[in-house]
């Protein structure tokens, strides 16, 4: 990819699209080294490293998969002892996903070599720089999430 800055419009979308191919390529290698199909390792790192437990609901929004298929994902990871199903303390026809303590190992070892070089890719900026890079970071996530969001809400 070619960085002229004299194009920041098209800069901007040039290297986000080379962004989520790469995304696309590390789950991949996550999915290989996890042996486990695309959608149960992203699955499975999503309910790894999210900071509360997810219900099946918000796990089937951020696949973006149909309620029986997220029922099916979830149906393997259980059985493959990655995943349980705990009753949600506040409505009791609930359930949370937690992950077990070997899957949460186990992703976030085979990720640590990417955590470390994202860290390290960060490490040549000054703190106004980084301050930038984080607001627009923020911007570009607010607005995936509301191109999202409107789709779910459209008749299509």
């Amino acid at each position: 990819m070619s960085l002229d800055p004299n194009h920041n419009q098209e800069l901007s979308a040039v290297a986000l699209r080379e962004l989520q191919d790469a995304f696309g390529a590390a789950s991949a290698e996550l999915a290989r080294r996890m042996a486990m199909n695309a959608t149960d390792a992203l699955a499975i790192e999503y309910i790894a490293l999210s900071a509360t437990a997810l219900s099946p609901g918000e796990l089937g929004e951020r696949l973006a998969i149909t309620r029986s298929s997220t029922t099916e994902v979830i149906d393997r990871l259980v059985a493959a002892g990655h995943v349980e199903r705990i009753r949600d303390e506040r409505d009791r026809r609930r359930f949370r996903l937690i992950p077990t303590a070997r899957a949460t190992d186990r992703v976030r070892t085979e990720i640590a070599p990417l955590i470390t070089a994202l860290n390290d890719a960060s490490a040549g900026f000054s703190g106004p720089e980084r301050l930038a890079i984080s607001i627009y970071l923020d911007r570009v996530t607010r607005a995936y999430r509301e191109f999202a969001s409107a789709a779910q809400q459209s008749d299509f």
